[in-house]
């Protein structure tokens, strides 16, 4: 028959087991259980004297039981950030000149990465023109490139300018006019909530410009400009209540950024300057 004491030795030992393997199921590996057993043995409460190796095992087990539950029942809090939204109105106080690189440029250089051996495409100067702009609705992929179809785009559908190098002109606002040495704390309580990143234009008046530009290497090439006149948008803006730039702050900031950095091609030589209109909040 077996003994008392076997029964016993034998129960707590598979108890321990059990404990183990629930133990390293939650990230606690046998390792661990073992160095805590260890260091409580350098006290006297938990010499070898008084109990057993197993009864050792059994305890720590029960602590890590303890961690485990309370891990379990540990509740993390989001803290909640309060948020304005306001859109600015601006208006264009120089002509803006939109110029992106174009859909056969953009074609030729993919082309030219995956290797792939194609004819030169004839140059179709209206396709250019068109397709050097954001648009606000996607172009159609059949569409016939020519004068009358950049006419209906520009009835139907909408230029943009894009909010990224908007909301970077913001921040070159703030280091420039000494407001604060890094951009970092004003890109991280202001953004722009524009759909897809683009914020459509209306205008007065366009015009396509023929220039020769001159680039950092080789012969100077003819390119065609899109320059609109009496522009306007609206700029929609979120920002953190209670954050490093209020309200007026940020609408200081983007005066500045119109008067002297301003938007789109050719902000070295004047074009794309603006100032508020007016705004209104969310």
């Amino acid at each position: 028959m077996t003994s008392r004491n076997t029964t016993k030795y034998d129960t707590t030992r598979q108890r321990i087991e059990i404990s183990l393997e629930c133990a390293h199921d939650h990230g606690f590996p046998t390792v661990q259980c073992a160095d805590y057993t260890k260091q409580k043995n350098r006290t006297k409460q938990f010499s070898t004297e008084h109990f057993s190796s197993l009864h050792r095992m059994e305890f720590v087990i029960q602590n890590i039981r303890k961690e485990i539950k309370m891990a379990k029942e540990k509740t993390i809090v989001v803290p909640h950030i309060d948020t304005k939204s306001v859109t600015l109105s601006i208006i264009g106080t120089s002509d803006l000149v939109l110029n992106k690189m174009n859909k056969r440029n953009e074609e030729s250089l993919i082309g030219a990465r995956k290797d792939e051996s194609k004819k030169i495409k004839a140059v179709n100067e209206w396709e250019d023109i068109i397709t050097a702009m954001h648009w606000r609705d996607p172009l159609p992929k059949d569409m016939v490139y020519d004068e009358d179809a950049l006419k209906y785009l520009l009835k139907t559908n909408a230029p943009c300018i894009s909010a990224f190098g908007l909301k970077k002109s913001f921040g070159q606002a703030v280091v420039r006019n000494g407001i604060d040495s890094y951009a970092t704390k004003f890109d991280a309580c202001c953004n722009i909530t524009a759909p897809g990143n683009l914020i459509p234009i209306s205008f007065t008046q366009h015009f396509v410009d023929e220039k020769l530009m001159s680039p950092k290497r080789g012969a100077p090439v003819l390119v065609r400009l899109n320059r609109f006149t009496g522009w306007t948008a609206e700029v929609p803006i979120q920002f953190i209540d209670g954050g490093a730039y209020g309200l007026e702050q940020i609408c200081q900031i983007v005066k500045l950024a119109g008067f002297g950095i301003g938007i789109g091609s050719g902000r070295s030589s004047g074009f794309g300057r603006y100032d508020i209109l007016g705004g209104e909040s969310a």
